[in-house]
């Protein structure tokens, strides 16, 4: 994480040393700062500027200091629960460790705890999914790098749990790892293979789905909370010059079409031959995508049955191109085999993921 650390006072600016001494072991990227006219090194700006300059670049703030200088500091910058930066507040001599905001999603709770335990300090922790030793879908969605589809189902999950309801939850992950941990809240099953995606293998009906953690949305019912794992690629093909708004529409309306939520995308993938192909390059840019490319001789190890083309052959040398390396690259399963659109083709697979609760 990348941590801003600012206190206020002689005692202050010793916890604040040994704490950014303590999150750099832990290979934390941490500035320490200091506020106050007895400082010649002292910020030469209000707290609140201070706040305002690190709220979007760091991913969390620490005041060692009062709480109520904290507040005011990043309230003005203050957007949503998604964005926002942890903030945490330690007193000077170190005695509480509280944190302000995005306990959950920013992190500020186990923040929290590992300088708690570090310190040693006592964490005063105040979401009532925390106290009360409950699953929390934001939480779980952070620690497997889950992305969370809708943030209010996410608040009416834990508004379940909280209320003593147990929740139905399907998920199509190769691995599940501790699932009972929270039998208590929790009813997990498994679903099928992405060509039985409908209403979902392993639920029915009658039943209410209240979670579904996969990259199918054929799976996934209206009033479920979606938890998509970023575990698909996308295998690429296309004539030279093709530009990034053709590979877009290719590559989305094949996704939509196989009923595959696009936030599943990871990576591209295709050929060397297309290292260069600036429309592959902007479209995987313009989307946070990484491109791998392989050489024909790797395309050519990929075991598996795939849809030939002799054109395909003649020009790169594989009879396939988008099949062979979204395959290469994920190492797991083709989930949508070739799909032509415009002379761009495109294919789908996606990697072994697992889930740990």
């Amino acid at each position: 994480m990348k941590i801003a650390v600012i206190s206020f006072t002689t005692e202050g600016r010793r916890l604040a040393g040994r704490l950014t001494g303590l999150l750099r072991e832990e290979g934390h990227a941490v500035t320490e700062n200091v506020k106050g006219a007895a400082f010649a090194e002292s910020v030469p700006f209000s707290v609140t500027e201070w706040a305002g300059r690190n709220f979007k670049s760091q991913d969390a703030l620490v005041f060692v200091g009062a709480a109520g200088i904290a507040v005011r500091a990043v309230s003005p910058w203050i957007q949503a629960k998604t964005s926002d930066a942890a903030v945490l507040v330690l007193d000077e001599r170190g005695n509480y460790c509280i944190p302000l905001l995005s306990g959950h999603i920013g992190g500020a709770n186990e923040l929290a705890l590992f300088i708690s335990e570090r310190l040693p300090a006592v964490p005063v922790i105040t979401t009532a999914t925390d106290i009360q030793g409950k699953w929390a879908a934001d939480v779980f969605a952070v620690k497997n790098k889950l992305v969370i589809k809708d943030m209010e189902k996410a608040k009416q999950t834990s508004a379940k749990v909280l209320a003593g309801k147990r929740l139905l939850l399907l998920t199509d992950a190769d691995e599940v790892v501790n699932g009972e941990q929270y039998a208590d809240s929790l009813e997990i099953r498994r679903s099928g293979e992405i060509k039985e995606a409908g209403a979902g293998e392993g639920i029915g009906e009658r039943d209410a789905l209240d979670v579904y953690i996969g990259y199918a949305a054929g799976k996934a019912r209206e009033e479920a909370l979606c938890l998509i794992p970023r575990a698909v690629t996308a295998g690429i093909g296309c004539r030279r010059g093709t530009g990034k708004k053709a590979v877009c529409r290719a590559v989305e309306e094949t996704m939509k079409r196989a009923g595959i939520f696009k936030e599943s995308l990871e990576a591209a993938a295709s050929i060397d031959l297309k290292k260069d192909e600036q429309g592959i390059l902007d479209y995987c840019k313009d989307e946070g995508l990484s491109f791998f490319t392989y050489s024909k001789e790797e395309l050519l190890a990929a075991e598996g049955t795939f849809t030939g083309s002799e054109f395909v052959e003649q020009i790169t040398g594989v009879d396939n191109v988008c099949e062979r390396s979204a395959l290469v690259h994920s190492g797991g399963r083709l989930i949508v085999k070739k799909q032509v659109y415009d002379g761009i083709t495109v294919a789908l697979a996606v990697r072994r993921w697992s889930v740990s609760f």
